[in-house]
């Protein structure tokens, strides 16, 4: 947490918007491995993260977060009990606060809208993460928004996971979709 407070420090300290909103960007993925950690050393099983209580309170932090920073989306979620890996809950974790993240402050650029993630045990064992919303969409070809790092940190989070991601092109709207290998319990 010491690290995510001088980054704010640091970000209230500057007047360019885009590095403000950069560094605001790194403070949520710096809590969101925080947070595994604060729940490690709490639940006692330092090898399984509890991904329903940990992913709960990383998206109540993120959705704070967003409309703290005037961002009027809302979030609603459904995450089923999983466990995995310390080090899989993390990249999850980091995937989870990009693509939120994204959602808040792209989909709904002219209005309110609200962005749902889903987490899920598939029929064949695997886990399933959804994030979705119903605000402007995602097109083929379009200018990146932002700096582009975002997307390569979910991919890269996906690979150390073992897991497979698409994306979906709603009317209207955007799913984000990561499938992944989950322990048998």
């Amino acid at each position: 947490m010491m690290v995510a407070s001088l980054v704010k420090l640091q970000s209230n300290a500057l007047q360019n918007k885009e590095a403000k909103d950069a560094l605001a960007e790194t403070e949520a993925r710096i809590h969101a491995i925080s947070d595994v950690h604060k729940r490690l050393y709490r639940s006692g099983d330092v090898r399984l993260v509890a991904l329903d209580e940990y992913l709960s309170d990383l998206l109540k932090n993120l959705q704070s977060s967003m409309q703290n920073e005037g961002h009027g989306a809302s979030l609603d979620y459904h995450l089923e009990p999983l466990k995995l890996p310390t080090d899989s809950s993390i990249n999850l974790g980091v995937v989870v606060t990009e693509w939120v993240t994204n959602a808040f402050k792209y989909a709904y650029p002219q209005r309110r809208g609200e962005v749902r993630v889903n987490l899920m045990r598939l029929a064949d064992g695997r886990g399933q993460l959804l994030v979705e919303d119903d605000g402007v969409g995602r097109h083929e070809g379009a200018a990146i928004l932002g700096t582009g790092l975002g997307t390569r940190l979910v991919k890269a989070m996906a690979g150390n996971l073992g897991g497979e991601i698409d994306y979906s092109a709603r009317q209207p709207g955007t799913l984000a979709r990561l499938t992944f290998p989950v322990p048998a319990d």
